[in-house]
């Protein structure tokens, strides 16, 4: 993860909130809308971090744009920019000024982006502590909500005790497992055994089956997957903004599922190799138990589970496999639109997501690596999902978040040969109680530290 040069931010910052209204209003077709350019060198972007081409996307590039300019914007594109219930509490003649007191603290790094078509956070530094930035846009792409809010400061890590004490400080479920990264013989661990969901990572399993299917002749990396309405998934990732009919290879939709998490990537190689085969690549990982992720559910099928119909996410925490796979085969195709109403809610809690424990994600790395197939190896460490010392020559990683939760997974090499593996899970019921990203980053960017000096 690359930081550029940092000036000092105000004290003042940490405490200055923008707040736009979360309700709608009607607005009218905005004029002509200014385009955006790409951030510049005093808003940069971390690696792997992308904005996508969505309405939010577009919004949020136009705000680092803005922090990163002289001055501006004027009330015209004020005006332009931003919904009317916004503006009826910060007049567009004033939205300058706030964007001339952010710009005090930068330059900023954009350390991740997490969002749907509407909404969007993204976790930022500076010189004198980290931000939060949560923009929401109506259907016409105006800005509804514009929120920095300071975040968690990233606690000092020297031990693998300080990494325990900064995750049980967190008002949260967690569980920490660091390991030999080939035996999975803990160093440190607390309630390593105890299965909480995973997000993203279950991308793991997907990209094992795709190999698996490589090996056996049933695919080729360089075999093409077509996009269809029916397969298109939501962001993260770029390529949902792709017409149908797009192509990509096996390969090239394996290395966005793991670099960028692009979920209709990930939907185009479960969809390619079928769900039984993910299953059986739970089980040749070394999963506990893998009735916790049958029927294994596609990305798209969990926006449209979890965020569409409050009825159906109850119908699915109360039916069994059986009646789980009924519901899945009930989804209808097309565009899967999100009810704004629910589209942050903490929804782990009822069995919307996938599962696993701590352990059965040091596995999964450990068979991963024990396959020694050069392309996954370079898939996994396309993105470290975190800045690492140089003692670290051959890395994987995989993470995942949604509301209420955060896990990250990590394979750590080094040149002897030595490995560790880096497993952190947090979940809450609270979506507040648990840290951004660059929290997580820093957390165990320090760790790997620790773990170097060992070597």
């Amino acid at each position: 993860m690359t930081r550029g040069r940092r000036q000092v931010m105000p004290a003042a910052l940490a405490l200055l909130l923008l707040v736009g209204a979360c309700g709608g209003g009607e607005s009218g077709e905005p004029e002509e809308t200014p385009s955006s350019s790409a951030p510049t060198e005093e808003v940069s972007l971390a690696d792997g971090v992308t904005l996508p081409d969505t309405r939010v996307g577009e919004a949020t590039a136009w705000v680092l744009e803005q922090l990163a300019a002289d001055e501006g914007p004027s009330a015209e594109e004020a005006r332009e920019r931003f919904a009317e219930a916004f503006l009826a509490e910060v007049p567009a003649e004033q939205v300058a000024a706030v964007f001339g007191q952010l710009r005090a603290g930068g330059p900023y790094v954009v350390e991740g982006y997490d969002g749907s078509e509407d909404a969007a956070q993204l976790p930022l530094a500076a010189a004198d502590g980290r931000l939060l930035l949560q923009v929401a846009t109506d259907a016409d792409g105006r800005m509804t909500t514009l929120f920095f809010q300071a975040t968690r400061p990233v606690p000092d890590v020297a031990s693998l005790a300080d990494l325990d004490a900064a995750l049980a400080g967190l008002d949260a479920e967690t569980s920490v497992l660091v390991a030999d990264g080939a035996t999975c013989e803990p160093l440190h661990e607390r309630e390593s055994d105890v299965a909480r969901p995973i997000g993203s990572i279950v991308k793991l399993y997907v990209l094992d089956a795709v190999r698996q299917a490589v090996a056996d002749g049933t695919l080729a990396w360089d075999d093409t997957l077509t996009l269809t309405d029916d397969l298109r998934s939501l962001p993260s990732g770029t390529l949902q903004e792709e017409p149908a009919g797009h192509e990509v290879s096996v390969r090239e939709a394996a290395e966005l599922m793991i670099s960028i998490s692009d979920n209709t990537a990930t939907d185009l190689l479960i969809d390619a190799v079928g769900r039984e085969a993910v299953l059986t690549a739970v089980e040749r990982l070394g999963h506990h138990d893998p009735a916790l992720l049958t029927p294994v559910v596609t990305t798209r099928e969990l926006f449209q589970l979890a965020f569409t119909d409050r009825g159906l996410r109850e119908r699915w925490a109360a039916a069994d496999a059986a009646g789980r796979e009924e519901i899945l085969a009930g989804l209808p195709g097309g565009e899967v639109a999100l009810d704004p109403a629910l589209a942050r809610d903490v929804v782990w809690t009822e069995g919307l997501d996938w599962f696993a424990t701590a352990q059965d994600l040091c596995r999964a790395h450990a068979a991963l690596q024990e396959t020694g197939d050069e392309t996954v190896l370079d898939i996994l460490a396309l993105n470290p999902g975190v800045e690492l010392p140089e003692e670290w020559e051959d890395v994987a990683f995989k993470g995942g978040s949604a509301p209420g939760e955060m896990a990250g997974s990590w394979y750590l090499g080094s040149g002897d040969g030595e490995g560790y593996a880096v497993v952190v899970q947090i979940a809450a019921t609270d979506a507040a109680a648990v840290p951004d990203a660059g929290w997580m980053a820093g957390v165990v960017g320090q760790t790997a530290g620790v773990l170097a000096e060992e070597e």
